[in-house]
């Protein structure tokens, strides 16, 4: 279950689209909610070859007027709730800065906005978000703003993605706790691409599964999800399986998350056999960018 939950906040409406899942989830776990900010001098938000002097005392002022933003948006939260919602503004580049007040904190979720601006207009969180999500050992679950608009932040079912892997499985965990929070229904997906790649070190050639490897791919997918989704079951959770035969893995899962019925979509950064290209800057990004549903996710700790 989780405990300490952290949202960073960067003084835009972009990035308090994560605010409402994040409050959410630690009223139902009871668990603390803290708000960083990360801090950026003013040196550091001119862009290269420009020599700029700022005024003195210009990057205490801005330090200042953060800071009162984030305690403003603590009292927000806080409201009617037992405990005040924690706050921290820390100095850095953002994504290093963020892992550090995880680490430093015990996080064991962040929840964040997928992008946002600036108080200088310059883009802000997607490449924080990708840093963050390489970089921490705790789930993070990843909010698009643009596409969150008129979301409820109420998660109703999770599509869980797997490969069948150890490495994909790491999810479950974190997965668990949020349904045992929401009363979540879990369905446990795994996608068998139609075509496959073939050569390590040549220009990799796309080969057609024929209908019987694909129809025996299938079963074998089919007999390893029941089994995870009989541990699941005997923790309390409501779990259901569906093995699909796609053309591609992200494809499949955005297809799937249309169903409105899923309001969350979980898996690890990365894994290995079928599915392995589970991770940030493939699957994950693609599914991000055209699924308008919050995105769980898990880097695995790594396999010896």
């Amino acid at each position: 279950m989780f405990r300490t939950v952290l949202v960073p906040l960067n003084g835009s409406r972009f990035a308090e689209a994560a605010l409402p899942h994040a409050t959410r989830l630690a009223r139902g776990a009871r668990a603390k909610l803290h708000l960083v900010l990360a801090h950026q001098p003013v040196a550091a938000l001119v862009g290269m070859g420009e020599a700029v002097i700022p005024p003195s005392g210009l990057d205490e002022e801005l330090w200042a007027q953060e800071e009162s933003y984030l305690a403003e948006q603590a009292a927000k939260l806080g409201g009617g709730r037992r405990g005040k919602v924690e706050f921290n503004e820390v100095e850095g580049p953002a994504g290093p800065a963020i892992c550090d007040e995880a680490t430093r904190l015990n996080a064991d979720l962040l929840v964040m906005a997928t992008h946002g601006r600036g108080a200088v207009g310059r883009l802000w969180l997607g490449s924080v978000a990708d840093y963050v999500v390489r970089h921490i050992s705790a789930p993070v679950l990843l909010i698009h703003p643009s596409k969150d608009e008129g979301q409820s932040a109420e998660v109703q079912g999770i599509l869980v993605a797997l490969d069948l892997s150890p490495q994909s499985e790491a999810i479950l965990e974190p997965v668990v706790s949020f349904a045992q929070l929401t009363g979540a229904h879990v369905t446990l997906v795994h996608v068998v691409e139609r075509a496959f790649e073939m050569g390590k070190f040549t220009v990799p050639t796309p080969i057609p599964l024929s209908p019987a490897f694909a129809e025996a791919s299938r079963v074998e997918a089919q007999r390893k999800l029941d089994r995870v989704a009989d541990r699941l079951r005997e923790r309390g959770l409501s779990v259901s399986t569906r093995v699909v035969i796609g053309l591609d893995v992200a494809g499949s899962l955005v297809d799937a998350l249309e169903e409105p019925r899923f309001g969350l979509v979980a898996m690890t950064t990365h894994g290995s056999g079928g599915m392995r290209r589970l991770l940030m800057g493939s699957v994950a990004t693609k599914v991000l960018r055209k699924a308008a549903k919050p995105l769980l996710l898990l880097r695995p700790p790594p396999a010896f």
